[in-house]
């Protein structure tokens, strides 16, 4: 039995020893888990904004703390 199979028979005997309010908790926790990512880091890149400033990755010790700007 390979190790996949194994824990799928797993899942399925612990959720057949679950009573009704379990498995209602259990559908729940599991709609939730895929409608959304794991870690909502996944999802950082929805906040980004444009700064137009070209320079930003290199220079943020420059525009964040007012340090000389570096050479690139």
């Amino acid at each position: 039995m390979s190790a996949s199979l194994s824990i799928k028979t797993q899942i399925h005997q612990a959720i057949d020893r679950l009573g009704p309010d379990q498995l209602t908790q259990l559908w729940e926790y599991l709609t939730r888990l895929t409608q959304e990512p794991v870690a909502p880091l996944y999802r950082i890149h929805e906040q980004a904004v444009s700064t137009g400033v070209k320079d930003l990755a290199d220079q943020h010790d420059h525009y964040l703390y007012g340090q000389e700007k570096q050479d690139a």
